[in-house]
Parts: structure tokens; sequence; C-alpha cells
């Protein structure tokens, strides 16, 4: 992977996890939106929602730094369908944005929600999105594996030194 600039990795990070959740989440099925491994746990129509509202949210602190002229991010859709389809405009308005910014726009300041002692730059309000954004895909990972739909045997994860001995004779 090359990356040419520090935006270029804000978007392969953001936007490749958030288009690989939705994507996900286009395969789930309607009768596991509301689904939980357990009580405490999040359902996949509470992740998908509380991640569209955070992105709405922080797309709007960024394209207009005065806040008191905001207004509170839409209502979720209710239809997986139409939930997906929100986050895929969601993820086209983010990529547009960043393709937008300049290195000089991340250094720009704002106050989230408006609070001194919560004073962002355009490139803080980018980290909290892909933070957000790979956690959430993190928790969705769980649950895919939860009801099958990333397989159905023992997880076996893909450390690095068995790769090292069979491309590079390494042991």
């Amino acid at each position: 992977m090359v990356l040419n600039s520090e935006i270029e990795a804000y978007a392969s990070l953001l936007l490749g996890h958030l288009r690989g959740m939705i994507g996900g989440l286009r395969k789930l099925p309607q009768d596991k939106w509301d689904w939980t491994y357990s009580l405490p746990a999040p359902t996949p129509r509470i992740l998908a929602t509380h991640a569209l509202a955070w992105l709405q949210c922080d797309r709007q602190h960024i394209r207009n730094t005065d806040c008191s002229t905001h207004r509170p991010v839409p209502e979720a859709p209710a239809t997986p369908e139409q939930i997906c389809d929100a986050m895929d405009k969601e993820a086209d308005e983010w990529e547009a944005l960043l393709q937008s910014l300049t290195e000089q726009d991340l250094d720009r300041s704002c106050l989230q929600f408006g609070h001194a002692e919560a004073s962002f730059n355009v490139r803080g309000f980018i980290a909290h999105m892909i933070q957000n954004v790979i956690y959430k895909h993190g928790q969705f990972a769980t649950i895919f594996f939860a009801i099958g739909m990333d397989g159905d045997g023992p997880y076996e994860a893909p450390f690095p030194n068995p790769i090292y001995k069979s491309e590079l004779g390494i042991e």
C-alpha cells in the first residue's frame, strides 16, 4: 500500500472500514438486525445508526465551525436497506470532504458542540471518526462470527511468523 499524503491515509482507513462495514451489513439477514448475543451487547441496528449519526455530526463540525448554526443530525432510517443506503451516502460525503481538504485545513480548529474544553482541529475530528468506525467494524466482526457469517470453524488468526516461514524461509 502506497499512500502519498496524510489525507490519503485517513481516507484509506476511514472509507475502507466504513465501506467494508456497510458491505457486511448488506449481507446481514433482516432478522439479525435487532439480535444480540448478550443483553448488554449492542445490536447491529444500534451500531449502524450510532456510526451514521457520528459520521454526520463530525462532518458538520468540519464543514461548519460555528456550532450555533448546526442542525441536529437526522433521525436514522427505519429499514436495514435504508440504513445501509444512508451509510453509503455518508461514505460518499466523507470521501468528497476528505478530497476537498488541504493540509492547512487539517489544522483548522473548532469547539465540539461549542464547549471550550472540547477543542478539536479537523485532524482530530477525522481521527475520531476513524477510531469510531474501526471500533464499530470490529464489533460487527464479532456479531458476524457469532451468527456464522464468517465461517463456522475455530478462528485462526493470521500470525506473522508462519508468513515469514512460508514466504522467506525465516524461522
